[in-house]
C-alpha cells in the first residue's frame, strides 16, 4: 500500500530498530518456542505475538444472512443486508463495495460506515431520502515510535500517490488521526463533525455494481 520512497524509510527505520524481517513466506506452525515457517526454516522465538489479520465472527453466517466465503454480511448501497434489509452491517463485519473495489476492515472504514449508517436509520425513522455510501481512502499512516511515523497518502482505491510524510511532522499526524476519534465523540453533542476526510471524487460517483 506504500509507494517506494515511502517504503523505503520505514525499512530503514525497521532496519534501525533491529527489527528482522522474512518477507515473502508463511507460517506454517507456531510452537512454544519457534515459528517453523513454509520454506522449512525454524525462527527460534521467546515470545509470539499472532497479528495475522481479522476473522469474522459466525453470528451472521449462523444466522442465516448472506454472507461472502469469507463470512461477510453482504451489503447494498446503503450497507443493508441483501438477504434481511432490515438489517446493517458495518465495519470489518460487512463486505462493502465501492465503484473502485472493496473496502478493507481497518479503522478508516470502520469510523465512516458506523457513522453513515447511524445517519441512514436517523433519516429513515424521518422519512427521509438516503443516498449511497461514498468511501474513499486518503492516507495510510504508520508509527514508528515515539518521534517518527511514516504517512502514505494514497488515491481513493487505496493504492499510492507521490506524497508522503516521514520523522516527527508523520508522528505528530499520526499521533492526530489516532486521537481524534474519542474527542470528535464528545464535541457531537454539540457540533456536528465530519469523520470522512474523502468521498473518492469521481472514483465513487458511479454506485458500485
Amino acid at each position: 500500500m506504500m509507494g517506494e520512497k515511502a517504503r523505503g524509510h520505514l525499512n530503514r527505520v525497521l532496519d534501525r530498530l533491529g527489527v528482522v524481517r522474512v518477507v515473502g513466506v508463511k507460517v506454517t506452525k507456531v510452537l512454544p518456542d519457534a515459528v517453523r515457517l513454509d520454506n522449512g526454516e525454524l525462527r527460534q522465538s521467546d515470545l509470539t505475538l499472532w497479528t495475522t489479520g481479522v476473522r469474522v465472527s459466525p453470528l451472521a453466517a449462523e444466522a442465516g444472512i448472506q454472507t461472502d466465503e469469507n463470512g461477510l454480511v453482504i451489503t447494498d448501497p446503503t450497507l443493508r443486508s441483501v438477504s434481511h434489509p432490515e438489517i446493517h452491517a458495518i465495519g470489518d463485519a460487512a463486505l462493502v463495495r465501492q465503484a473502485w473495489g472493496r473496502l478493507h476492515g481497518t479503522c478508516q472504514s470502520g469510523v465512516v460506515t458506523a457513522d453513515y449508517t447511524a445517519t441512514v436509520i436517523a433519516r429513515q425513522l424521518r422519512g427521509k431520502k438516503v443516498k449511497p455510501l461514498r468511501f474513499g481512502y486518503f492516507h495510510q499512516p504508520v508509527s514508528l515510535g515515539r518521534r517518527d511515523a511514516v504517512i502514505q497518502f494514497t488515491r481513493a482505491d487505496d493504492t499510492p500517490r507521490r506524497w508522503y510524510l516521514t520523522g516527527k511532522a508523520a508522528a505528530i499526524y499520526k499521533e492526530q488521526v489516532s486521537s481524534t476519534p474519542p474527542v470528535a465523540a464528545k464535541l457531537t453533542r454539540y457540533v456536528q463533525l465530519p469523520v470522512q476526510l474523502s468521498k473518492g471524487g469521481r472514483a465513487t460517483r458511479r454506485t458500485a455494481g
